[in-house]
Formats: structure tokens, C-alpha cells, sequence
């Protein structure tokens, strides 16, 4: 007797092949996003992709999940040396230093921005994943990585390591926009970026002033 073709759910490994596929086809390809070619890379059926994350933007969304955590370390935990064991002491004397802790948080942000930049220039260049992504009516979307800066900076506020005077939201967009920067022009320049960009502490010296 044949056997018949299995049904439900694929087998297991499905989803991290294609998010590994993912990330290859971005960092290759630019902003080109071809579930066809992921797929393929994957070694799997291009519907398993759907099944498994909705849409083009749901996959996208996963891929960034896979950094998140890098992003949770940049807003918990300001000033500590993130290439510390846990528990070690402060990067550059930051304890009780709000500009080394604006710089730490902004170093952090950089490189969780470095590792997703292949995702939102897809975002930017694929007008079918911006409707999507409008259509979420704020589910998802840059705008929860203010709110979460924010918060830590409301945190520092609250044990004074950042000055009371400063506004979270406006810091937080600062911040975020600087990290997203600095991140683009390394990019897109490499190495040659640092020479044109100010160090992370002048970015939180300058910021820090309006506060008083």
C-alpha cells in the first residue's frame, strides 16, 4: 500500500532553516526579499514559509526576534561592560556617570542596529511590506524600541544616575536615531564610518547639558 503524503504541521527545523535562509538572502541581496530563494536555500516547499510566519513581514519579524536579546541587554542594563562576564564591573567608569551611561546604552543600541540593518532596508525598499506593516496599526514597528528606551531611561532616572530633567521620550529618540546612524554608516562605509562619526561619549556629553 502507498503511502500517503503527510499532512499538518512540517517536520521539525523548518522555521530555523528558514530564518537562517533568511538572513543569508538579506545580507546577499540587499533589500531583496524572494521567499522563493529563501525557500530554496532552505531546502523547503516556499508554502512552509507562510505556514509557518503569515506573511513576508511575519518572517521579518522572527528574523529580528532572533536579536532581540542583544536589544534587551542595551536598555537593561546601562553602564555595565557588555563584554563582561555578568555581574562585572562597569565599562569606563560608568557607575554613577550619566554620560558614560548615555554612551554605554547608545554603543548597545549600535550594534543591535548593525545586525538588523539588512531587515529594515527591506523594510524601506519593499512598498508591499510597508502597507503591511501600517496595517498592524502599531502591533509591531520601530516605534516600540522608543517606548523601551524610554523606560530605561526612566529607570536610571528613578535610582539618579540620569539627571530628573531629561525627557525620556526626546532622549530616547535621540538616542535611537543617533544608534540607527551610526549603525548606517558603518554599513554602508565599513571600517571608514569612525572616521567621520563623533565618539559615543560626545554624543552623550552634548545631550546631557539641556538637562541642566
Amino acid at each position: 500500500m502507498a503511502q500517503q503524503p503527510r499532512r499538518g504541521r512540517p517536520s521539525t527545523g523548518v522555521r530555523e532553516a528558514v530564518l537562517r535562509a533568511t538572513e543569508e538572502v538579506l545580507g546577499e541581496a540587499g533589500p531583496a526579499l524572494s521567499t522563493k530563494e529563501i525557500a530554496r536555500r532552505a531546502g523547503v516547499a516556499e508554502s512552509s514559509i507562510f505556514y509557518h510566519f503569515g506573511d513576508r513581514l511575519g518572517l521579518l519579524q522572527a528574523v529580528i526576534g532572533l536579536h532581540l536579546p542583544l536589544f534587551a541587554d542595551a536598555t537593561a542594563v546601562l553602564g555595565e561592560d557588555p563584554d563582561a562576564e555578568p555581574g562585572g564591573r562597569a565599562a569606563d567608569g560608568a557607575e554613577g556617570d550619566p554620560v558614560a551611561d548615555l554612551a554605554a546604552l547608545l554603543t548597545r543600541l549600535e550594534r543591535f542596529y548593525r545586525r538588523i540593518m539588512p531587515i529594515l532596508g527591506a523594510l524601506q525598499a519593499d512598498a508591499q511590506l510597508r502597507e503591511l506593516l501600517a496595517a498592524r496599526d502599531g502591533a509591531i514597528g520601530p516605534h516600540l524600541a522608543l517606548g523601551a528606551v524610554a523606560d530605561a531611561v526612566r529607570a536610571r532616572q528613578a535610582t539618579g544616575r540620569l539627571p530628573s530633567a531629561l525627557d525620556p521620550s526626546a532622549t530616547a529618540l535621540l538616542l535611537v536615531g543617533a544608534a540607527h546612524q551610526r549603525a548606517l554608516h558603518t554599513h554602508l562605509l565599513g571600517d571608514a564610518a569612525a572616521r567621520f562619526l563623533p565618539p559615543a561619549g560626545a554624543v552623550a556629553r552634548t545631550l546631557l547639558p539641556a538637562s541642566g
